[in-house]
């Protein structure tokens, strides 16, 4: 049996994303009715077919400083299959910001990744 480089199917989704939104008559991006429903942007991305598996447990390493937030790790969609992203340290943009962890949610079209943001 052939392998298939997993970069072709992630071009091959990506085509077809361009491709619909192409031919869509909506007069506003996903992003903006993304926006529109639950107030806050989503970064486009390809759905997957199946849940991803189970977060895994880390611990973090002590900080390297008073505003060093830990980011924790998550699963991620390649186009072929999930792969592990690891927590790290991230710098705050403010004093007073705080990370909201993205998620995965189930949708029509498959399982899509809500990215995490700030908020102060």
């Amino acid at each position: 049996m052939q392998r298939v480089d997993p970069m072709i199917g992630v071009a091959a989704a990506a085509l077809i994303v361009v491709a619909t939104a192409a031919c869509s008559t909506a007069p506003r991006t996903a992003l903006e009715a993304a926006a529109s429903v639950t107030g806050v942007p989503e970064t486009a991305t390809i759905a997957a077919s199946y849940p991803p598996p189970p977060e895994r447990a880390e611990i973090p390493p002590p900080a390297s400083s008073p505003q060093a937030l830990w980011r924790s790790g998550y699963w991620t969609w390649n186009g072929v299959k999930y792969v592990w992203m690891r927590g790290h340290y991230v710098q705050r943009p403010s004093p007073t910001a705080n990370w909201i962890p993205g998620y995965w949610e189930q949708r029509p079209e498959g399982w899509i990744r809500i990215e995490g943001q700030w908020i102060s």
